[in-house]
């Protein structure tokens, strides 16, 4: 059998998808991992990801930042029609990388241009298996069904764990199959090696030890709030905290995803009361595996801090507050902007009363510990086969 990946994020996404690949070619399988890094603004680096996209596209991944997902009305209009048109002249290459594939996994089926290429996929008529890619709830951006991750008709879906499951289900259309196979990026976790990197990394820094963690993501694109009510809302964080950091002699650290704008974050950083120190692409892990505590907005960065053993604390949303399941779980602290100095002392003082809740969380979204590959390649094996 020959088993193809399609990815845009060649930290994560292969992160994911190598160990699949890995488990596959045991199995005396074929594979092939596309990467499509550049439409992103990523670069694809040297070894097993296989480039499709010549040039690159975007000066970074935080172009359009702060325009939302896809953005709506006649200027969302030409923008997708731009995307579609930038794909076009990519579709045959992709096609001579993708021959012989007998079942393509992708780990999107809503934003560009994944929407696109299950489109063509399903032409080529090439079976697809979507591999999950972040925690799943109703986000407000997915208005419609071709917005909905989950619901384009894709043969499989290897969900991470019985949350995920419950949600995909509900949304996925009739004839998709959902199955719960656990997160392979986190097959292998190694938190004593994570550790020594994150306690070298702090000392290479001079942040001293034991940071805590603002974990931003991009809830302006998932439609949660405005760029600017999501700075804002760091901005008040740091204010209000800053005292009770200083006291436990907590460095802040700020962790962004790819898709945000480091400048603006930098900005608010250089006027704040305490030093901050904001993400330049270090790894996730090593900032995990030595953090104190740490905060979390709606992204599955919260739950691999929970898995790490991290306390955790989740901020209220602009009209939305505590979203996903971290503080209705009670594995979380929800974060209350009137209490926060009084919040993020709870946050470190009561951490042994949520570790049940949030062992269970990790559970109920990430799945099992270990064996995930192995369970995603079973499922990719028998789509190759009908």
């Amino acid at each position: 059998m020959r088993l193809a990946f399609l990815l845009t994020n060649p930290k994560h996404h292969a992160e994911m998808m190598q160990p699949v690949a890995a488990e596959l070619r045991r199995r005396g399988h074929d594979t092939v991992i596309v990467s499509l890094a550049e439409l992103r603004g990523f670069s694809t680096p040297a070894g097993e990801l296989v480039a499709a996209v010549p040039w690159q596209l975007r000066g970074s991944p935080q172009v359009g930042a702060s325009f939302g997902a896809d953005g709506a009305g006649p200027k969302g209009a030409l923008r997708k029609a731009a995307q579609r048109a930038l794909l076009v002249p990519l579709l045959p290459r992709l096609a001579w990388l993708l021959r012989g594939a007998d079942a393509v996994v992708v780990p999107n089926d809503a934003a560009y241009p994944y929407r696109e290429l299950v489109e063509a996929l399903r032409l080529w008529r090439k079976p697809v298996a979507l591999l999950q890619e972040g925690i799943r709830f109703p986000l407000p951006a997915e208005r419609g069904r071709g917005s909905v991750y989950g619901a384009s008709g894709v043969a499989a879906v290897c969900a991470w764990g019985d949350g995920a499951a419950e949600h995909l289900r509900a949304v996925a259309s009739r004839g998709t199959r959902v199955v719960v196979t656990g997160n392979p990026r986190l097959d292998d976790l190694d938190i004593p090696t994570w550790r020594a990197r994150g306690h070298a990394l702090m000392r290479q820094l001079h942040l001293g030890d034991g940071p805590f963690l603002y974990m931003s993501n991009p809830v302006d694109d998932q439609g949660f709030c405005s760029t600017a009510d999501k700075l804002a809302l760091f901005e008040r964080f740091v204010e209000l905290a800053a005292e009770e950091l200083v006291r436990r002699a907590a460095p802040l650290v700020v962790k962004l995803h790819p898709r945000e704008d480091v400048a603006a974050f930098q900005r608010l950083a250089a006027r704040a009361p305490i030093p901050v120190h904001v993400d330049r692409g270090e790894p996730l892990f090593a900032w995990l595996a030595v953090a104190r505590g740490a905060v979390v907005l709606a992204s599955t960065v919260g739950l691999e801090a929970l898995r790490f053993g991290v306390p955790l604390g989740v901020l209220p949303l602009p009209g939305h507050g505590h979203v996903f399941e971290y503080a209705s779980r009670g594995a979380a602290v929800p974060l209350s902007l009137a209490h926060l100095e009084r919040d993020v002392a709870q946050l470190f003082d009561d951490a042994a009363t949520r570790a049940e809740a949030a062992a269970a969380l990790v559970t109920r979204h990430l799945g099992a510990s270990g064996g995930a590959a192995a369970r995603i390649a079973d499922v990719l094996e028998a789509l190759a086969r009908r």
